[in-house]
């Protein structure tokens, strides 16, 4: 893909058709599957930000990311995120848990959980081919396209400096992988407006970006796209743990401000076993 061609964000993934075990051919009438999957990881921003200087992290508190400077969970639990898209009531904006309540997909939840900004901008997430043409040669001076997502995180990591440059990956970074990631192996062109206007990144509502875009892709059916991390850290941060069993790993979370900075994936799994009703279904708790 060209950097100035527009990639589309929910790519699909496809298991290639099934083939006789005796023959070796393609069993007739075989269509290829979808295997659609979430490119949502939180694990290598963890890795990255605990080699970040000082200076770097510095950078990200200025854009208002401080708290995604100490996520301390470094995994998903994803059946638990899949089953919140299922309980999804877009009319309302809630999680409706049968005989349990209701959670809000609103930015309030999502300042609580993650702690990134609550501006007054908008998030200009869109496409903008002369902003693109501008940057892409600053960010990626070498290549033609695109890099995937992987190799973004990787030139990331061997930065040094904590000037606009860093900023900018950082964000990009953050968008593809944590914010509003996709089924795309590639970040998305639409984060360019974005970083066009690095002074005002701490003045943008991400809160409502963030609430917004998994309110669209689950409206739509579209349950493998959105913040992951805000799912699985909602939904446990607001449950009663007076009956769940820490001894094993140290004891309950800490009295926080943001779940980001509090919730380790061993606390969020013994959680998530005491809820859990089926081995897709929660609400026990």
């Amino acid at each position: 893909m060209a950097h100035g061609d527009h990639q589309i964000d929910d790519d699909d993934f496809m298991n290639p058709p099934q083939r006789n075990r005796a023959t070796g051919q393609r069993k007739e009438g075989d269509e290829k599957k979808k295997r659609i999957r979430n490119r949502a990881s939180q694990e290598r921003l963890t890795v990255l930000t605990d080699k970040f200087t000082n200076d770097q992290k510095g950078a990200a508190a200025e854009m208002g990311m401080q708290a995604l400077m100490d996520v301390r969970c470094m995994n998903l639990v994803n059946p638990v995120c899949d089953w919140l898209g299922e309980i999804y009531h877009p009319a309302s904006r809630e999680f409706v848990i049968p005989g349990r309540g209701r959670l809000p997909l609103n930015e309030k939840s999502v300042f609580c959980t993650l702690g990134v900004p609550r501006g007054h901008i908008k998030v200009p997430y869109e496409l903008n081919n002369e902003k693109e043409e501008v940057l892409f040669p600053c960010l990626f001076p070498s290549l033609e396209s695109m890099p995937n997502t992987s190799a973004l995180a990787d030139s990331l990591q061997a930065m040094t400096t904590h000037g606009d440059v860093f900023k900018m990956k950082l964000l990009m970074h953050l968008i593809s992988a944590v914010f509003a990631p996709t089924t795309s192996l590639r970040p998305s062109n639409k984060c360019f407006p974005i970083l066009a206007d690095l002074k005002n990144v701490k003045n943008m509502n991400w809160c409502k970006f963030l609430a917004d875009f998994l309110h669209n892709a689950f409206s739509s059916k579209m349950y493998q796209k959105g913040c992951r991390l805000h799912l699985m850290l909602m939904y446990v941060d607001c449950l009663d743990l007076s009956t769940v069993d820490f001894t094993r790993i140290g004891g309950p979370p800490p009295t926080h401000k943001f779940a980001v900075s509090a919730w380790t994936i061993n606390a969020v799994k013994a959680v998530l076993a005491a809820d859990r009703v089926t081995d897709a279904k929660y609400g026990k708790l």
